[in-house]
């Protein structure tokens, strides 16, 4: 088990985004990222996946830099028209903005929203939230894409919208959004792109692409997660 990817401290639950939020702003001064990750368990299907990547961190960031995004995007559409895609039944109707825009999760249980007793925040020494991805090796597993994908996507996010990642799990990653779509166009092309990203959140999740741009409209809050 590599112990040097992260470190984590130990906080209530319900102190837990409190002190996330204070250690996000000593960030730029510090060097060290904090994200928050959920229980002990969490904490191990981390680590231990990141066993399965031999990679050095550099060399992921490295890829991130000639990366085409777009057209990575378009292969995943390109590989859905395979199999009998119909963009007019996943696009859906436009249900307008809609008001439960979420939240950060990772410190309640997952069944009962109750917070939890004791969470685990990680520590990673990383200048852009961005970087996170390729310090934890994360992805690569089932429909959950690679590192570098993770890393371009955010980084693209990071950029147009200030989305920052916040919170990553076994199977979940959580951003936060400073500037996110303000009107229904930008929302249905961002809920596309999320859609090639991370199709469980429409497929197993809010059922249509517009279901999900109304959620992302004026929403500070993003949430993916991967069967």
């Amino acid at each position: 088990m590599d112990d040097t990817l992260f470190t984590t401290i130990t906080v209530a639950g319900d102190s837990a985004l409190e002190t996330l939020s204070l250690r996000r702003e000593s960030h730029e001064q510090s060097g060290e990222y904090p994200f928050l990750i959920g229980t002990a368990e969490d904490v191990e299907r981390l680590r231990e996946s990141a066993e399965y990547n031999n990679q050095e961190v550099e060399d992921i960031l490295r890829e991130v830099v000639d990366f085409d995004t777009e057209a990575w995007l378009q292969e995943r559409r390109q590989e859905a028209e395979e199999y009998e895609f119909s963009e007019e039944e996943i696009l859906g109707d436009w249900p307008g903005e809609i008001a439960d825009k979420g939240a950060i999760s990772m410190h309640r249980d997952l069944l009962t929203n109750a917070l939890r007793k004791e969470v685990f925040i990680g520590i990673a020494k990383a200048k852009e939230a961005w970087h996170l991805p390729a310090i934890l090796k994360y992805g690569d597993w089932n429909a959950c894409p690679s590192p570098q994908v993770h890393c371009a996507i955010h980084k693209l996010w990071a950029d147009e919208f200030g989305a920052e990642i916040v919170s990553i799990s076994g199977d979940v990653i959580e951003c936060i959004v400073k500037n996110p779509p303000r009107d229904m166009e930008a929302a249905i092309r961002l809920a596309w792109q999320q859609y090639w990203y991370c199709p469980d959140i429409v497929d197993q999740g809010c059922e249509t692409i517009s279901n999900l741009a109304g959620t992302l409209l004026n929403s500070g809050y993003w949430y993916f997660w991967w069967d």
